[in-house]
């Protein structure tokens, strides 16, 4: 297997934040229009809801912070000594790690909507969309995480 280019890595991480953002977004999109056509699908007891809620809002609470906190500790271990397309790689299983928990998030919280139709359910998802508009990934960005030199930033930036 031929040894990618730092670009390609980077495009690579991109098109998976890309990728998992656009499906989460679809998938909340389908979730409402099934919502506001058919309405709650299971659970209709405020009290079934209300707990459903609860363990979602928890959920997020718990897997927000895990989702920076795992892969910051992973890029932070990189070593710095090692050759540029090492870390990108490094850099892109942390990446995918943290787009993965937040993804996960969004998609029980479209499914906890889905089988409630409660509408605050919207707003944490804002909450995760938030989210992934913080990890977006850039040249930039990675530079700063993985403190590149100034070759390696180089090698990195968009021509």
């Amino acid at each position: 297997m031929k040894e990618q280019k730092p670009r390609d890595i980077i495009r690579n991480i991109s098109f998976i934040y890309w990728a998992m953002l656009l499906g989460l977004v679809t998938f909340i999109v389908v979730t409402s229009l099934f919502v506001s056509n058919v309405g709650e699908v299971i659970i209709s007891d405020p009290h079934t809801a209300y707990i459903l809620k609860t363990v979602l809002i928890f959920i997020l609470i718990v897997i927000a912070p895990i989702s920076y906190l795992l892969p910051q500790k992973q890029i932070n271990n990189i070593d710095k000594e090692q050759k540029l397309t090492v870390k990108l790689a490094a850099y892109h299983t942390a990446s995918l790690i943290r787009f993965t928990l937040m993804n996960s998030a969004g998609i029980l919280i479209a499914l906890g909507f889905m089988l409630t139709a409660n509408t605050n359910l919207i707003f944490l998802q804002a909450v995760v969309i938030l989210f992934f508009l913080i990890y977006k990934p850039s040249p930039f960005k990675i530079a700063s995480d993985l403190e590149l030199d100034q070759n390696e930033r180089q090698q990195i930036m968009p021509e």
